[in-house]
């Protein structure tokens, strides 16, 4: 169940990612006006909303944000989300199972608020959620709390055992000594929302292929907002990798939207590496998204789309806390090149 709550903005707390610190959360005022309706107030994503709650794999995760900063990466998107209810959704079997992710090594580029970090971390792998360093204060707050409370809450679930590890550490694309300092290469490099702009594309290429061995697979997440990114993008990731797109069938049924795709890539060239040796962690053919795959789910993504289309035609009351999320999306691309004059 997805929930947000209303509160001034906490002051950043910088506590090293070691420690078992317990950072309490504030409390929380939700309501301002006693005649608003608390779930109608509660569940808008909206710029005074500096909290948002999401289930995952079992686990309520609060995360902390500030949709007022001028820096994206303090804001939970959607596309976060979709990525971590799929990661719940393929976690029985196949190569996102715990016994698959435990103890491989894992990178979250432009991790901003730390959604997806954790959602790995909670299938056991060992996490460096990265990101510029106004960011780093937020991500590490999150990650602490909710790292903390998760341990505390179960502790006797065997939670101590299952989960991997999470560490927050500084990545400017491009910046050789910080892709040194978090020693490439690793299992699995993932980031969602993290291009939204042409002229990050080439740093942030370059990253990924340098923190990238014969065996990384790269998943990433992302939504559509400006189609001329968006193929010089695919262009950019066609040339260089093996891309597949993950089809709708295989995401959460609800936490999904056709804007909003997965991805996941494997180094083409893969003379860039001296021995490559067997390529155990890449995904194997079965779990391609083949021609025929992305067939089978044509009639559910239609679908998909046909209800995007549809969602004004809901009656009132009717609209859950993901489409309020979806709509808000929506209205911002419309009013984006609107001028007040």
């Amino acid at each position: 169940m997805l929930t947000t709550c209303e509160s001034g903005n906490p002051p950043p707390v910088t506590v090293p990612v070691s420690s078992a610190l317990f950072l309490p959360l504030p409390s929380i005022s939700v309501f301002s006006d006693p005649r608003t309706s608390p779930m109608e107030d509660d569940r808008l994503n909206s710029p005074s909303t500096s909290v948002v709650t999401l289930e995952v794999l079992g686990h309520r995760l609060q995360l902390s944000q500030d949709p007022n900063s001028k820096h994206l990466g303090t804001t939970v998107w959607d596309a976060s989300m979709v990525f971590v209810k799929f990661l719940e959704k393929n976690c029985r079997k196949g190569r996102f199972c715990p016994s698959k992710l435990k103890g491989k090594r894992a990178i979250e580029l432009g991790a901003g608020c730390g959604l997806a970090g954790l959602g790995m971390a909670l299938l056991g792998s060992n996490v460096i959620s990265t990101d510029q360093t106004e960011v780093l204060p937020l991500l590490m707050r999150n990650v602490e709390r909710n790292t903390s409370r998760m341990m505390q809450a179960n502790p006797d679930s065997g939670l101590a055992a299952s989960f991997g590890s999470i560490e927050v550490a500084e990545l400017d694309w491009g910046n050789e000594d910080h892709i040194k300092a978090v020693d490439p290469p690793f299992d699995y490099i993932i980031g969602t929302d993290i291009v939204y702009a042409e002229h990050l594309l080439e740093p942030l290429l370059q990253t990924i292929l340098a923190l990238s061995g014969p065996r990384t697979v790269i998943l990433l997440g992302y939504e559509i907002r400006s189609t001329m990114v968006h193929e010089r993008m695919m262009d950019m990731w066609k040339q260089n990798f093996v891309v597949k797109t993950i089809p709708k069938a295989k995401m959460d049924s609800k936490y999904r939207h056709p804007s909003i795709q997965l991805f996941t890539m494997e180094v083409k060239d893969q003379s860039r590496y001296r021995n490559p040796g067997p390529t155990a962690n890449q995904i194997p053919e079965s779990s391609r998204g083949s021609d025929k795959d992305g067939q089978s789910c044509e009639a559910e993504d239609a679908r998909d789309a046909t209800a995007s289309e549809n969602i004004m035609d809901l009656e009132p009351g009717k609209i859950d806390d993901w489409e309020i999320r979806r709509l808000g999306s929506m209205a911002a691309r419309l009013l984006r090149e609107v001028k007040i004059t």
